[in-house]
């Protein structure tokens, strides 16, 4: 319950490498997450080299709300990636579905081992295919950007706005839905 409430996404990173058996112990936690009609449709792409994590950040985009200091500046990028790629050889729709539960499971995984992360829809999808000579029956979803973390993140109630927000000492807050606000009967 802590781990799931105090997880926040982190766009800023120290360049202290994960590796690639700890990438891998997380991705497992995905392998074993729901599937509906337990098709697994998921594939995985564990990214941990320094000039492949410099090819693919370029293709993300950062926290909008943040008007340019969401954006990781060098030196701050994350150390790797876990993307997540639909099969459409095994199923071709609501695989968005299968896809939440995976990254759940990673980040949450991740979160246990003190790794941050930060979920990113806003992907080239083009480039990204063409980076790893993707068929194309693979698909990207997304990408869930990984490192220790290098700045604090944390919820507060939610007042009217949902932009998350720097404060002046840097940190992030969240705004959160009260639990009474999302609770129907």
């Amino acid at each position: 319950m802590k781990l799931l409430k105090e997880r926040r996404s982190i766009r800023k990173f120290n360049q202290t490498p994960i590796s690639k058996e700890v990438l891998l112990d997380v991705l497992d936690c995905a392998r074993l997450a729901p599937s509906a009609g337990n098709l697994q449709p998921l594939k995985y792409i564990a990214e941990t080299r320094a000039d492949m994590n410099a090819k693919i950040f370029p293709m993300t985009k950062w926290a909008a709300y943040l008007k340019g200091e969401g954006t990781p500046r060098t030196g701050e990028e994350p150390t790797a990636y876990i993307a997540i790629l639909n099969d459409t050889d095994i199923k071709s729709n609501l695989y968005q579905l299968d896809a939440g539960a995976a990254a759940m499971s990673i980040i949450a995984a991740a979160q246990e081992r003190g790794i941050a992360s930060c979920w990113i829809y806003s992907v080239d999808r083009d480039l990204f295919s063409a980076l790893y000579g993707l068929p194309a029956n693979l698909q990207l979803v997304s990408v869930i950007a990984l490192g220790y973390p290098a700045e604090k993140s944390s919820a507060v109630d939610f007042k009217g706005d949902v932009k998350y927000y720097k404060n002046p000492d840097g940190s992030l807050s969240v705004p959160k839905r009260l639990l009474n606000e999302i609770l129907i009967g």
